[in-house]
């Protein structure tokens, strides 16, 4: 068979450039230094254009962190008009919280640094991420200009973002591992804060994004499943409670019959949940 056909071009192709080095930290030991790394999602550069960039952390528990695991589900926000940038950051066993957070504001920093290379608009910078990726874009949606966070390179640049979109988050260590139906995974917020929560309410209160609200506090989207048994919904409430009280914009979404990290997530629904959040907040 032979054929001859016109194609429309309905849609751009993507880019992906893998594995950047963000920063360099201590490393073995605090005897050698390790490389932090990102990957980016972008589109072909057909048009002189700078897009919003989504800032994903995965989850893990802090004990184990793959930025590129989600790479093949974040290609389907990239297609909505967004740049994707995946961060890693440094597990527990590697450096107690606030490490995670100086991390991920250096990954910010690093992006606005080279934002036309990827072609990034530097006033839109979104924070998103699940279960402790999501602590980490709720501590990133309430510590814009809280220079304590800012540590490493870059810092004639801003980390500040303008929007945060927790799925399913921690929110206080203290009240999410109590409020879990199990115990199975009360470990890593001892090993995040280097001490048990409730014999630290200093160092608890310092990994609680409640502790930061304020007036610089950006809009949240909130997204949480009724049902999950890891991090309580109830934690996700009073965050959207906290955020309402203070006037903060904020949406929370509670999936019916959904548990942690469940594949609802995924679906076209929540996209356009987070698409129309963003299209109208930033």
């Amino acid at each position: 068979m032979k054929k001859e056909i016109d194609i429309d071009v309905t849609s751009n192709g993507m880019w992906l450039d893998a594995d950047i080095t963000y920063a360099h930290v201590p490393g073995w030991l605090g005897n050698s230094t390790r490389d932090l790394k990102l990957s980016i999602i972008r589109p072909f550069p057909t048009e002189d254009k700078k897009y919003p960039v989504i800032v994903w952390f995965a989850g893990g528990g802090w004990m184990d962190v793959d930025y590129n695991i989600h790479l093949a589900n974040l290609v389907e926000f990239a297609k909505k008009g967004f740049i994707i940038a995946s961060v890693e950051y440094r597990d527990s066993n590697k450096i107690n919280f606030p490490g995670q957070l100086t991390d991920a504001k250096a990954a910010i920093r690093f992006l606005r640094k080279n934002a036309e290379d990827f072609q990034i608009d530097t006033n839109k910078f979104i924070a998103m991420g699940e279960s402790a990726g999501g602590h980490m874009a709720s501590m990133l949606g309430v510590t814009n200009g809280v220079e304590k966070f800012d540590i490493g390179d870059n810092l004639e640049f801003s980390s500040d973002v303008q929007l945060s979109i927790p799925w399913y988050g921690v929110v206080d260590p203290l009240t999410a591992k109590q409020g879990s139906v199990t115990d199975d995974f009360d470990f890593v917020y001892r090993n995040l804060l280097g001490k048990e929560p409730e014999e630290s309410p200093t160092l608890d209160d310092q990994a609680n994004p409640l502790t930061y609200i304020n007036k610089n506090t950006v809009p949240f989207l909130i997204l949480h499943g009724e049902d999950d048994v890891v991090v309580p919904v109830k934690d996700g409430i009073a965050l959207y409670d906290k955020l309402q009280s203070n006037q903060i914009e904020s949406d929370l979404y509670i999936l019916k019959n959904t548990g942690h990290m469940d594949i609802k997530f995924w679906q076209e629904d929540i996209r356009d949940i987070v698409v129309d959040f963003i299209n109208k907040n930033i």
